[in-house]
């Protein structure tokens, strides 16, 4: 197989895994005794559930865990892009991610409430103050692609995928050890092997060297010159 049909491999399979990584918030995360389901798109309905006051983390999960799903779908079809107007398209559709991980941080702080405890309210502050960064980082890659340093936002995306598989596998353990009255079902742990195999297919997507502009080989015995 060339570099090429590997890359292609690669941006379809990124594709479909970011495809199964949402899907799974629209599925059932706990199921209890009478039937009831909790989806993951609902997750802070746990909440109530947990003993006592959640791990931070935890917390934070369960308010913004369909966000890198989210993030995922949209820049899913912004690696490896090769044509000037397909790397203007992949700059907006970032951007637009930057906005809707605003949106989420506006959310967090438009949920504190008047008579919360002061260290919840200083939680919910740090909730929003961490998904503002991963905004500004979002713009940052933004202007790396439409800057034309495609190793850098490529570098960004694939770090990102990792970190979302990580964040939602940390955070799996940390619920499935909580005593949560209904049953967890399988398919939390399958979100985080789609954010890790869709991170793996993004490191396939860049093994076509054209991915980053370099040109094909001269026949004629010259070198050849990147473009």
């Amino acid at each position: 197989m060339t570099g090429s049909t590997f890359s292609r491999v690669g941006r379809i399979g990124l594709v479909v895994f970011a495809l199964v990584a949402f899907a799974t918030f629209t599925m059932a995360w706990f199921s209890g005794a009478n039937g009831q389901v909790i989806v993951g798109v609902d997750l802070n309905y746990v909440k109530p559930e947990l003993p006592g006051v959640p791990h931070p983390l935890l917390e934070y999960f369960l308010e913004v865990a369909p966000l890198p799903a989210y993030l995922g779908l949209l820049l899913a079809g912004t690696v490896a892009v090769r044509r000037r107007w397909a790397r203007f398209v992949a700059v907006a559709v970032v951007v637009l991610a930057a906005v809707l991980t605003v949106a989420v941080a506006a959310g967090l702080l438009a949920s504190i409430e008047d008579y919360w405890k002061s260290y919840e309210v200083q939680r919910y502050r740090l909730y929003a103050l961490v998904t503002v960064a991963l905004a500004v980082l979002l713009l940052a890659a933004a202007g790396a692609l439409a800057a034309g340093l495609r190793h850098a936002y490529h570098g960004f995306v694939i770090v990102l995928l990792f970190a979302s598989a990580a964040f939602q596998l940390t955070c799996t353990v940390l619920l499935a050890g909580e005593g949560v009255g209904s049953a967890m079902t399988v398919v939390p742990w399958l979100a985080a092997w789609a954010y890790l195999l869709a991170a793996a297919c993004a490191l396939l997507a860049l093994t076509d060297s054209r991915t980053f502009g370099s040109a094909p080989p001269d026949h004629t015995g010259n070198p050849a010159v990147g473009g």
